[in-house]
């Protein structure tokens, strides 16, 4: 007999706890191989090993639209419970994806801050996000392989079977007009539309000088308990302390003097709405972080006649073609975005090297000087300063 402690007066956590302790030192017998569902699959990979990842929540929405497409084929009669393994087959997997991309739609609602309605639009789910779905499934029933009698042989398409070749880039004059655009605003709009774009234009000027994914720029923080921006050898990690790298890999990249002004005028993460706050005649800046900038971007994209499904992440694409016109070398563009990882013995010590990254660098300093001879406006960060109570204020 052995006793161990769950470590936690919280119930919902303490059964937990219990269920990834059963999970991990329960051997299955083969009654229990015989009934184990693709339900308890998904279940057991969730708790043993997807809640865990920083890809958390993209797996829990993975795995829900697997689970609504299993609950709609039960309910139609197509599957009768329990659903095993050994249902999932060929066939299944048409069914699927026929669902996931032409009869269940993305539902989006949105509402309008002026009048307080709400508007509700559909459109069809992209196949990628389909197929992405199906390798979840198959990494939950890999992850579970010795529960149950036999690993059902699921084929997904790739990326470049089920989404077209798209070519769009912006041009350095594009860009240019639409940081005009974050900082002047839209008059016909708002009066008050250039302080709700502020979000938008420090994510331009984050890509501008990264390079990097929409999900790694709202995680660039100015904060000295994040350990990114290292300001004596001008290097910006990616990666916050304590976050595991995925294969989305986030590497360290140099600071260009353009970032290191915007991190000068940040507190905390760079892409984040400001507001002034006003008591008695003291005046302040509040800074609010932001969970993406998708709404501003798709106004703005209209207004420039970007072509429709180019997101933010075009940013990213544009820029890594802009550097490699300017003969950064085919090794540098790589490491720069994060798809070629350098040895872990070197990782650590190379990247405070002046020569890391030295023509993206430079690359990168040239975009911005051009930038700024294009454009109408100031492209640096407007004059703040930390007070002695720890407020930012206007200089």
């Amino acid at each position: 007999m052995q006793r161990r402690s769950t470590r936690t007066d919280d119930v919902r956590l303490a059964i937990q706890a219990l269920d990834r302790h059963y999970l991990a030192c329960h051997q299955p017998a083969d009654d229990d191989k015989a009934s184990y569902t693709v339900h308890q699959a998904m279940i057991d990979y969730w708790i043993l090993h997807g809640s865990k990842r920083s890809s958390a929540d993209a797996i829990r929405a993975r795995l829900k639209l697997v689970r609504r497409f299993i609950g709609h084929e039960i309910e139609t009669g197509v599957l009768r419970e329990p659903v095993l393994p050994k249902v999932l087959d060929n066939d299944w997997l048409t069914r699927f994806r026929e669902w996931g991309t032409e009869i269940d739609r993305v539902t989006q609602r949105r509402r309008d801050r002026e009048t307080g309605e709400w508007t509700v639009s559909r459109r069809e789910r992209a196949k990628s996000t389909v197929e992405e779905s199906i390798i979840q499934l198959k990494a939950a029933l890999r992850f579970n392989v010795k529960r149950m009698e036999a690993l059902p042989e699921l084929k997904h398409l790739t990326r470049a079977a089920v989404t077209p070749v798209r070519n769009f880039r912006l041009s350095l004059d594009q860009i240019a007009e639409m940081l005009d655009y974050t900082a002047e605003g839209d008059p016909k709009l708002s009066p008050a539309h250039p302080a709700r774009l502020m979000p938008l234009r420090r994510y331009l000027i984050g890509a501008i000088c990264t390079l990097a994914r929409p999900d790694a720029l709202y995680d660039i923080s100015a904060s000295p308990d994040r350990w990114q921006w290292h300001r004596d050898a001008s290097v910006l990690d990616l990666n916050p302390a304590g976050r595991i790298q995925t294969r989305k890999h986030r590497p360290a990249i140099p600071v260009t003097p353009l970032l290191a002004n915007w991190l000068e005028a940040t507190d905390d993460r760079l892409v984040c709405h400001e507001s002034v706050v006003e008591k008695d005649e003291d005046r302040w800046l509040v800074q609010r972080p932001v969970a993406d900038v998708k709404k501003a971007w798709r106004v703005m994209a209209r207004h420039f006649k970007v072509p429709v499904g180019f997101g933010p992440k075009l940013m990213r694409h544009s820029m890594a073609t802009l550097i490699a016109q300017r003969g950064v070398s085919q090794q540098e563009i790589p490491l720069a975005l994060g798809h070629t990882v350098l040895p872990h013995s070197t990782r650590h010590y190379v990247i405070f090297s002046p020569e890391y990254l030295s023509e993206t660098r430079q690359g990168l300093e040239d975009i911005a000087s051009e930038l700024a001879r294009k454009m109408a406006t100031p492209l640096h960060a407007k004059p703040t300063q930390v007070g002695p109570d720890g407020r930012r204020r206007r200089v």
